[in-house]
């Protein structure tokens, strides 16, 4: 991973665009660079940003993220193992840089042999680049350039804000299908106050990021992948209104007692598969714990029906 513009570099086949998510409509302009990289033996560079666009503007309203830069950045190795991928920052200076003079640095720097990215992604000083201004450019460079169309469901574009939106309103199950991948929260592992434990649900908990876009608080069915293990999980997402006052948002892994003990001070990450019921305060702990029991229950029938599916 690298931050900012690289120094003496090689030829290279160039991924250009934001891709928080790196949903299906993202993978098929990045599917397309890294065929072409394998065909020309050249090395895969893919070019992003951070923050988001949006968040570097005094007043706007933050866009929270799909996938932070480091989920961004294992994402892409996962699909494209040995790509280099750079992030370059989005501040004052890159916001009010003119297109060709951004076409521009990235030409000198990159030195790409193709350019490949989607029809909506836009670039320069109040987004004045478009697609046709990279075809010219690029065409006097003799750069190959490969402009992607976007992918559409039921008449929509797919697009990260089209997921954002999807999350938002707890409808995990259609976001994933866009995603291309279940949607997921990652976090360490931090010792709890044992309640779980007390009523006989134990949990490991942990905090997720703030720029990490997170669904309505409540429970979800889901899995938690630690140590490239996959363990099923019910899965809680609030602020715990029953037994604390705590505004702090945290995520709930409802799992067994021996592999609870072992992840403490550990990083794991929570699948979201499913969306079960939103939270809600109940009047004591015994009526908490009775709503965990069937939540716990619906969520085994849950996986006795999919498992059902994959059979």
């Amino acid at each position: 991973m690298y931050k900012g513009f690289p120094i003496n570099v090689t030829e290279s086949v160039v991924a250009l665009g934001f891709f928080d998510g790196i949903h299906l409509g993202h993978q098929a302009v990045l599917n397309q660079a890294a065929v072409l990289a394998t065909e020309k033996k050249k090395p895969l560079r893919i070019i992003t940003f951070y923050p988001h666009p949006r968040n570097s503007i005094k007043h706007s309203h933050h866009i929270k993220y799909l996938t932070t830069y480091i989920e961004k950045y294992q994402r892409f190795q996962n699909y494209y193992p040995g790509c280099e991928v750079y992030f370059l920052r989005f501040n004052r200076k890159l916001r009010h840089t003119p297109p060709e003079q951004f076409l521009n640095q990235i030409n000198q720097r990159f030195k790409p042999i193709a350019v490949i990215t989607g029809e909506n992604f836009r670039f320069g000083y109040r987004t004045q680049g478009d697609q046709i201004f990279l075809q010219n450019f690029f065409k006097k460079k003799g750069v190959y350039t490969a402009i992607i169309p976007s992918i559409s469901l039921d008449g929509a574009v797919l697009s990260s804000t089209m997921i954002r939106q999807l999350i938002e309103k707890g409808d995990i199950s259609k976001a994933n299908m866009i995603l291309g991948y279940p949607f997921s929260i990652r976090g360490r592992v931090v010792k709890g106050r044992q309640i779980g434990s007390q009523i006989g649900f134990p949990t490991a908990n942990f905090f997720p990021v703030s720029s990490k876009l997170t669904p309505p608080h409540g429970v979800y069915f889901g899995f938690m992948n630690w140590k490239k293990e996959e363990y099923p999980a019910l899965i809680y997402i609030g602020t715990k209104p029953t037994v604390s006052q705590n505004q702090r948002r945290v995520v709930e892994v409802h799992i067994g007692r021996q592999i609870r003990q072992l992840l403490y001070q550990e990083r794991v990450v929570v699948q979201l598969r499913h969306f079960w019921r939103l939270e809600k305060h109940f009047p004591t702990i015994e009526a908490l714990r009775k709503q965990i029991t069937l939540d716990q229950a619906a969520f085994n029938a849950y996986l006795q029906h999919t498992q059902g599916m994959i059979n």
